[in-house]
């Protein structure tokens, strides 16, 4: 066959359209609609601050092509079930900008996501829902979307900002944190601590989803953790797994002061905590203060 030039032309032919195919993936992926690319590119269309302007069509990345983009950290944007990312390059006589805008088809995964990547130490701005900066980057959170900018050049910093307020407007949408959050004690809260955890919360697969938040009652930080089932009967259950999981790893005992299937548990590695549920919720406290029975039961009352 090999000494066909027929057949040599055709092969080489069908190899090339093999790479260039791989190549085009990450700017039309398949599977996506074009209303939701449209929807992106609309964030970005003219005017843009300060002249700036986009250096080529957008690139397009959906959950089979991201690893693509982001080879190291895709696994954990599909874990929060992302949708399609917009990534688009952009310049002015001063700077140069990334903007990457990442569709996660909830805001309360878009939320997941965005927390597990900020820090407490973060310099966060009043943009979107939430913002944080540093020199070279802004990320925000809003309504569905994680947006990330980074620049180089002597203007980019001067840029960021304009650029992420635009963003802002034209996303539009839900500008609050999850409702859930919104009904748990904001007194003695550690700032932006908040999280959604899509995978095991306190390392345990049945207990998630789940939001958790930090406390500084004493000067030992508690966290408090609502763990979301899906109806009554299974969040029962998860409460029942977690008590049986520290029976076997140190102890636990009935609290029944604390409400619903109340428990006090403890063991080597994950210190101690009450819990209880209140419908499909499963309420925790890891290391409560003294008045944490008080604490879970004010919590319990007020979930939805």
């Amino acid at each position: 066959m090999w000494r066909n030039k027929k057949y040599r032309r055709r092969w080489s032919a069908l190899l090339c359209y093999a790479l260039l195919a791989g190549l085009l993936q990450g700017q039309n992926s398949p599977g996506v609609s074009n209303v939701a690319q449209k929807r992106l590119a609309s964030f970005l269309r003219d005017p843009l601050p300060a002249r700036t302007s986009a250096q080529e069509p957008p690139a397009f990345y959906s959950p089979d092509s991201l690893y693509q983009y982001i080879d190291g950290g895709a696994d954990i944007f599909l874990l929060y079930d992302f949708q399609l990312l917009l990534h688009q390059n952009l310049k002015n006589a001063q700077a140069e900008l990334n903007v990457d805008i990442y569709d996660m088809g909830k805001p309360e995964d878009a939320f997941g996501i965005y927390a597990a990547e900020r820090s407490t130490r973060y310099a966060f701005v009043p943009i979107g829902i939430e913002g944080y900066r540093s020199k070279g980057i802004l990320n925000f959170l809003q309504d569905r979307y994680y947006v990330k900018l980074a620049g180089s050049g002597a203007g980019a910093d001067a840029l960021l900002v304009p650029l992420a307020r635009l963003l802002s407007q034209r996303i539009g949408g839900v500008r609050t944190f999850p409702a859930l959050l919104r009904e748990l004690p904001q007194a003695h809260r550690v700032q932006h601590s908040e999280q959604y955890m899509r995978k095991d919360p306190m390392g345990h697969a049945f207990l998630a989803p789940a939001y958790m938040i930090g406390y500084s009652w004493t000067s030992k930080e508690s966290k408090l953790l609502i763990s979301v089932a899906g109806s009554v009967a299974e969040a029962r259950a998860r409460l029942e797994q977690l008590a049986k999981h520290f029976r076997e790893s140190g102890e636990c005992v009935s609290a029944p002061e604390l409400g619903e299937g109340g428990i006090r548990a403890r063991n080597s590695y994950e210190g101690r905590l009450i819990a209880r549920t209140q419908g499909r919720y499963v309420v925790i406290l890891l290391e409560p203060p003294p008045d944490g029975v008080a604490i879970v039961k004010s919590v319990a009352q007020n979930l939805p």
